[in-house]
Formats: C-alpha cells, sequence, structure tokens
C-alpha cells in the first residue's frame, strides 16, 4: 500500500467530517508516517490485549478515572517496590513478600485498566515471562510444541496446589521469588532482552499517555527504611483491588452493586484523604522535587542486592549455553554465568531498531531504507 493510499483510507472514514478531510489532506507525509509507526509501536506493547480480560468493574473504574486517579496508582506501585527492596535488603523475607504480593496485581489491573480508560492511563513495562520460565521450566509439549506450564505473567497469582500435571510440572507456583533471580535463558523472549539479573521493575511506565509515551512517567522509588513490618498504601484500600481478579461470572449482581456504591464514595473516603494530605505535605517540603518525579528512571531494583539461586532446569540451560560457545571466548563466558546469580545487573538498551521491511516501498524509499 503506497503512502497515498493511507491518505485516501484517512479521507474514507472522516467522510462525515470536512474539517477533518480538510486537515488530512493539508498534513505532511511524514506526519503521517510517524503517526503510523506510534501506533504500531503502542500495539506491539505487552500490554495491549490485556483490556480485553476486564471484568464490568475494572471496566467502571477506568471510564471514570481521574488523573489524580492515575497518580495515586503510580505513587502505590512505587510504594511498594521501595518497601519490597528494603525488606530485602533487611533480610525480611515475609515483609518482602507482602509487598511482592501487592506489586504484580497493581501492575496488572494497571493492564487491564489502560484500554478502557478513555486517555487517562497509559502503561509500559518489561514482560515477566522469562523471569517465570524459572517457576514453570521451558519444557514443551511433544505433541503440540508448546509450552508444558505456560507462562501467565501479570496474570499469575501465587497458588498453595502443588499439583503435577501428567509432564510432571507443578501447576502452581507458589511465590514470585523468581523475579528475584535472572531470567530464564531458555524463554524465547530472552534473545531479545537487553536485561540480564532480577526483573527490572525500574522500566515500568504508568502515567497520562503522553507522559508515558515521552518517557516522563517513570515510578518514583524513593530510598526507604526496612519497617519490620507490612506498610500499607491508601490505595491499597480502593475498592477494585476486591474485584480486579474475579471473573465475568464471578462478578454478581450483588457485588457489582456493592463496588459501585464504594466506588462512587471512594474519592471521600479516609483513605483517598490519606493520600491527598500527604501529597500536600510532600509538594510543601520540596515543590521542584516533586515536580521532577517521574522524568528520570530509577536506578536497578536489585542494584547491590543478592539475587535468588535459580532452580536446576535453569541453571542446567545455561551451562549449556557456555558449553556451546566457540572455545576462545568460552573462559569468558563461564566467568559471567558464574558471576550472574551473586548481583543483579542491568544492560541498558540500545535505540530500537525498526524493521522497515513490511512497509511499503514508498515509504522504505522516503526514509532512504531500500
Amino acid at each position: 500500500m503506497e503512502l497515498n493510499s493511507f491518505r485516501d483510507l484517512l479521507l474514507k472514514k472522516s467522510q462525515d467530517n470536512p474539517a477533518l478531510q480538510d486537515l488530512i489532506k493539508m498534513v505532511k507525509d511524514e506526519v503521517i508516517l510517524n503517526k503510523i509507526l506510534e501506533s504500531l509501536e503502542k500495539m506491539a506493547r505487552p500490554h495491549a490485549s490485556m483490556g480485553r480480560g476486564a471484568n464490568a468493574g475494572v471496566v467502571a473504574f477506568a471510564n471514570q478515572m481521574k488523573n489524580k486517579d492515575v497518580e495515586m496508582m503510580r505513587d502505590s506501585l512505587g510504594h511498594h517496590i521501595a518497601h519490597h527492596k528494603a525488606a530485602l535488603k533487611a533480610g525480611n523475607r515475609e515483609v518482602a513478600d507482602k509487598h511482592l504480593n501487592k506489586i504484580i496485581p497493581l501492575m496488572h489491573l494497571a493492564g487491564k485498566s489502560a484500554a478502557h480508560s478513555g486517555g487517562q492511563l497509559g502503561f509500559d513495562y518489561v514482560p515477566l515471562e522469562p523471569w517465570e520460565s524459572n517457576a514453570t521450566t521451558v519444557d514443551r509439549r511433544p505433541e503440540t510444541g508448546k509450552l508444558i506450564e505456560g507462562t501467565k505473567g501479570l496474570g499469575r497469582r501465587p497458588a498453595k496446589s502443588s499439583g503435577k500435571s501428567k509432564y510432571g510440572v507443578s501447576r502452581a507456583v507458589s511465590n514470585y521469588h523468581y523475579l528475584e533471580m535472572p531470567p530464564h535463558g531458555g524463554h524465547p523472549d530472552q534473545s531479545k532482552s537487553q536485561h540480564t539479573g532480577g526483573y527490572p521493575f525500574e522500566h515500568t511506565l504508568l502515567g497520562n499517555p503522553a507522559k508515558v509515551d515521552s518517557k516522563e512517567a517513570h515510578l518514583h522509588i524513593p530510598e526507604v527504611e526496612a519497617k519490620g513490618e507490612f506498610t500499607a498504601h491508601p490505595f491499597d484500600e480502593h475498592p477494585v483491588n476486591k474485584i480486579v481478579d474475579l471473573s465475568q461470572s464471578e462478578l454478581t449482581p450483588d457485588k457489582m452493586d456493592a463496588f459501585a456504591n464504594e466506588l462512587n464514595n471512594w474519592h471521600e473516603s479516609e483513605p483517598h484523604k490519606q493520600w491527598t494530605q500527604g501529597v500536600k505535605e510532600a509538594y510543601s517540603a520540596d515543590p521542584e522535587a516533586y515536580k521532577s518525579r517521574g522524568k528520570t528512571r530509577p536506578a536497578h531494583h536489585f542494584e547491590d542486592l543478592k539475587l535468588q539461586e535459580q532452580p536446576e532446569h535453569a541453571r542446567a540451560y545455561a551451562a549449556q549455553e557456555a558449553a556451546a560457545v566457540p572455545p576462545e571466548s568460552q573462559s569468558e563466558a563461564v566467568s559471567k554465568l558464574a558471576a550472574t546469580p551473586t548481583t543483579s545487573t542491568v544492560i541498558r538498551r540500545p535505540k530500537a531498531e525498526i524493521d522497515y521491511s513490511a512497509l511499503p516501498e514508498a515509504l522504505r524509499n522516503k526514509w532512504g531504507k531500500k
């Protein structure tokens, strides 16, 4: 399809709006091309299809979302990530797990809500599956070639069951500790990843979609002291947390009515007033620092933290990969492998290369990508 065909399609779609058609006729080719590429990039984000799994309560929450709700979610996520790290540093596994158990469902809520927020909420993150494969293996079903224990990403919840499938793999994962390990090198996504340490929470973006696009919606993850006990955030009390993981069939009329009532009263609730007061105090203490939140990416979450050791199947894969390296570079690879479980590292992602081969010839020629 030539670029003129894109313009013709836009004109056809806007035939009931003469003013918009005039704008489409006048806009430069470069603007159209940039918008096409921007849309394709957004479609490729890991949460793009998550909205289809949202129940009516989550949709209602997203439909009524205000900027203060977005900021509160962002603040809550940064809060729990900060306290997770503080608890790990202090060696308090119980408290670290309680915060980790808040982080993943909250990220899942953001992913489900973004598509229904009417442009209020943008969300981007590094997919969890390569880390999750530490807990589930990358073994595949011989008859289908699919993973025996499929990855669930943000949708996975810890479960006590340890029932085995006919392939001998547990159907349940008891905790999120796999995020505190290096990623499994055998997961297909890992070959394209720049991340080699513990899960990079610091790459999560949540906020106004324009700020997400411009990388100005990073989480604010403050340095906090370990409290010795779980430290709640006001958003933990939001009624959407009670229904976010329910299927539509589980969201009975009575539950939906109760949720709707709590949602309507949320902005007048004590937890919301508590958070609002905290925002005012933080702003008053240092207005410039508060306004700069989100504009820079935090340090790597597991920097200077000892990672958990990967399970045997992941270590065996890493050893096999190291053995396959040509002899002249084997020693270097083994050294890196030996260092991996000790301290988390992160490699900065280089500027993404765009595959222009799928674009029409006119566009490739225009950008010098023949």
